[in-house]
């Protein structure tokens, strides 16, 4: 009984040991799931408005819209949806004529702000960007 009871007293220390050593990694892994997670959300957000501004270029008339109104558009929805930092857009072919191609492309640098503190610098940001063609109608 007594060697039982020995052996369970020294056991516990290892179980501190390898607890220790496996929290970092768990919590590593468990913040990299949510970033990514939250810059993949951050790239759809991108995606839906640049696919807004190309679908809000070609259905109107070449005399009813520029190109600038196409990029203020697309700004005013990232800004209303929250968008985390800064972004450009780009358009062209809004001026076209019928058949042509509209384009609108939308690029953002995302900060991982957990991540950023833990891995190298060149790791710490991730670009995104979404480009959307349509044909105008």
């Amino acid at each position: 009984m007594m060697r039982l009871f020995r052996r369970l007293i020294s056991e516990r220390g290892s179980v501190a040991v390898e607890f220790a050593l496996f929290l970092p990694v768990f919590l590593l892994l468990v913040f990299a799931v949510v970033e990514l997670g939250s810059a993949w959300y951050a790239k759809q957000m991108l995606v839906n408005a640049s696919r807004d501004g190309a679908r809000m270029a070609s259905l109107l008339n070449p005399g009813d819209i520029t190109n600038t109104d196409v990029e203020t558009h697309v700004q005013t929805l990232l800004t209303q949806a929250g968008f985390p930092g800064s972004f450009t857009v780009t358009a062209t072919g809004a001026e076209s004529s019928a058949g042509t191609l509209v384009s609108v492309q939308v690029d953002s640098t995302y900060q991982l702000p957990m991540l950023g503190a833990l891995i190298p610098s060149s790791l710490s940001a991730v670009n995104l960007s979404a480009t959307t063609v349509m044909r105008h109608e």
